[in-house]
């Protein structure tokens, strides 16, 4: 089992993946942006974060950066759906640039998340 961070703004998406996660033996907490999330990692010990690209205030780009500028080095997954102004694409590939693991395009289904999160915890032995 591993303690992993949920980062999203909106409370229905945190929410599935909550469920999804902890149905997978997981435990999960959650950060509604960056600034939390941030905030959440200095005080906690976390084996694995999900974050999306699109949020208010610290997105999830700099959220990343911000995360391996620190020395975060447990695995990253940067997901989005992007928007018409900026594709889920551009903001996958900077997340990328900046330190994500992976990268999910919104929507993906629970088993894609899952196996991503198996690989990733599997590569670091947690």
């Amino acid at each position: 089992m591993a303690r992993i961070l949920v980062v999203d703004d909106m409370p229905a998406v945190t929410a599935l993946l909550r469920v999804a996660l902890e149905d997978s033996g997981h435990s999960v907490a959650e950060a509604r942006d960056g600034a939390a999330c941030l905030d959440l990692v200095r005080r906690e010990p976390f084996d694995l974060v999900v974050v999306d690209m699109m949020m208010p205030g610290v997105d999830g780009i700099e959220t990343v950066k911000r995360l391996r500028a620190g020395g975060y080095g447990s695995p990253i997954i940067a997901m989005s759906g992007g928007t018409e102004d900026f594709p889920a694409a551009a903001s996958l590939k900077m997340s990328e640039m900046h330190g994500a693991n992976r990268l999910l395009f919104k929507p993906f289904d629970n088993e894609e998340l899952i196996a991503a999160i198996d690989e990733l915890l599997a590569a670091r032995g947690a």
